[in-house]
């Protein structure tokens, strides 16, 4: 239950905060993706479902009917492939492992709007929003790699 709350809560966040900051969804900052990747992380199991709420949340407050959902699912499909085949045992491995996966996630979402509708893109924002997820990550992480556990 209580991961079902915090991801409420930070697509509320990011949808209502982060957007009107960087003026476009397709490259805002992604806290609900770090989250929902650590989330998936700790617990092997139960990761489709989550995976389908948090995508849910996300959509439902970016009216993007359906958009951020596959991109979430893109994102944990990959990430449930690659953990089967790589070992993650530390801190900065967790890092290495997020950033090609979350830039794979925003290239597919990104395309899959383009499909669509035209969309003004600031790619200098693309390495800025990597980082503060990559910072946001690693911030958050730090409970999970404890010198001595």
């Amino acid at each position: 239950m209580k991961f079902y709350l915090i991801a409420f809560l930070l697509a509320y966040f990011q949808s209502s905060v982060l957007i009107a900051i960087f003026h476009n969804m397709l490259i805002t900052p992604n806290p609900l993706l770090v989250y929902l990747f650590l989330n998936i992380f700790r617990e092997n199991g139960g990761w489709l479902l989550r995976t389908i709420t948090a995508g849910f949340f996300l959509d439902l407050f970016q009216d993007s009917l359906g958009l951020n959902l596959s991109g979430y699912i893109f994102f944990a499909t990959l990430f449930s492939l690659m953990r089967s085949r790589v070992e993650i045992p530390n801190r900065l491995s967790l890092l290495f492992a997020y950033l090609p996966l979350s830039l794979m996630e925003k290239l597919w979402v990104i395309f899959l709007f383009r499909i669509r509708y035209y969309a003004d893109l600031t790619l200098w924002l693309l390495p800025f929003s990597l980082f503060l997820e990559t910072l946001f990550l690693y911030l958050i992480s730090g409970r999970y790699f404890r010198k001595g556990s």
